[in-house]
């Protein structure tokens, strides 16, 4: 019932969306359609993971780089027991080949899955990653950008209102204020001479918070 549940809520996010890889992605920052696709990816590759079925892994990867996005590669500062494990598009792809081994037509649509694809340039999409966050906990988050590049750092969650947001340069010195969006924060700057930035995300509640976090 959980798998066909899970392949029926993709499906439609592959509707709602184009499908097109994240280099054709090039003028959205993060939107909601992309975070429902990399969140249902994650969930369903844990479930075809677990449960050794090659068709939810392949859907998984589908989804994943439907979304355009991939995982952090972001330093949170004491975060080993906070940081959500994420699955990838290509190690999911692999575990569904073997599991599929002795199934001719899946088989042929992993490898497809699985085949390079052309892209322009070399875009890296956004990044993305999931932190459990204790009552009170504050967790530091740091970032490389090159000068002059325009950078931004997100927040989502289904308590943001308990969440909040700084972003710091090298110096101590604000970068930007987050412009509070329905379901997110956002931070937008110009990084400048400013290539080490530190965000800090607090969760002021007395209660654990799901945060994900998103930057280029």
């Amino acid at each position: 019932m959980q798998a066909k549940r899970l392949l029926t809520i993709a499906l439609l996010a592959f509707s709602a969306g184009s499908l097109q890889p994240a280099a054709a992605q090039v003028t959205a920052r993060v939107t909601p359609l992309m975070l429902q696709q990399w969140q249902l990816g994650q969930e369903l590759g844990r479930y075809g993971l677990a449960n050794n079925d090659p068709l939810a892994l392949l859907t998984a990867a589908r989804l994943q780089r439907a979304s355009g996005m991939q995982p952090s590669r972001a330093r949170v500062e004491g975060g080993a027991n906070a940081v959500v494990e994420q699955t990838d598009a290509a190690g999911l792809l692999a575990q569904a080949r073997v599991l599929a081994r002795d199934q001719p037509e899946l088989l042929a649509m992993i490898d497809s899955a699985a085949a390079p694809r052309r892209t322009r340039g070399t875009l890296i999409g956004p990044q993305v990653q999931p932190m459990l966050m204790a009552a009170r906990d504050s967790r530091p988050i740091l970032l490389s950008y090159k000068p002059g590049q325009k950078a931004f750092f997100g927040i989502s969650s289904d308590r943001l209102q308990d969440v909040a947001l700084s972003i710091r340069g090298p110096r101590g010195e604000p970068l930007c204020e987050p412009a509070p969006a329905p379901a997110e924060l956002l931070c937008e700057w110009d990084s400048a001479d400013s290539s080490e930035v530190r965000a800090v995300v607090t969760n002021r509640s007395a209660n654990a918070v799901l945060v994900t976090f998103f930057h280029d």
